[in-house]
């Protein structure tokens, strides 16, 4: 079903921050806007004949905030970078729609795994890494409405896959942050004892 993992994740989110966090500021910020994602998460408006999903917009605002606290040269390499993954993001969706490999593989799976991998090659922050996924996103969105405008195809902008995609390579990326730590700890702790 079209937006069930947006939905959960952000339930399991809502859950955590509600019940197994320290209540902070910060916290209940986070905690606020998630709500407010799955809310506007369906409905709609339409700008100048443009479906646009309510939740994306605020994601737009959301992320043009968190830019702007960068300097412009930080700025502009956020912006390309993002710009790789959008494009990328954008060509898997065009070529889900004639490859058979979509038929076995999910294509938020596919998306996902192509994105993660560019961003670990693209920076060694997770908070980065973080920001050109939605940067990418954003960017590839509108790719792929561009391109499917063009052949009078009726496409919403943020739509419920396109936030499945966003928090699955999130949730993804998260894990192989966790996984990272973990091992390197392992391995550190592993050094110490046959040190000893």
């Amino acid at each position: 079903m079209q937006g069930s993992f947006f939905i959960i994740a952000s339930w399991v989110l809502v859950f955590v921050l509600m019940f197994l966090r320290e209540r902070t500021k910060l916290s209940s910020l986070y905690l606020s806007v998630i709500l407010i994602l799955i809310i506007c998460s369906a409905y709609t408006i339409d700008v100048f004949s443009i479906e646009i999903n309510i939740s994306y917009i605020i994601m737009i605002f959301y992320i043009s905030y968190k830019i702007s606290l960068l300097s412009l040269r930080e700025q502009i390499i956020h912006f390309v970078k993002g710009l790789i993954i959008g494009m990328t993001y954008s060509v898997v969706t065009l070529l889900s729609i004639y490859d058979p490999a979509s038929f076995f593989i999910d294509e938020m799976i596919i998306k996902s795994f192509f994105m993660i991998v560019l961003c670990l090659f693209l920076s060694k922050s997770y908070y980065a890494k973080l920001r050109y996924i939605t940067i990418g996103l954003v960017q590839g969105e509108l790719f792929n409405y561009i391109t499917f405008e063009s052949i009078d195809f009726n496409y919403v902008i943020g739509d419920l896959n396109w936030f499945d995609t966003l928090f699955f390579t999130i949730l993804l990326l998260s894990g192989i942050q966790y996984l990272t730590k973990y091992f390197s700890k392992l391995s550190l702790k592993n050094r110490k004892l046959l040190k000893n």
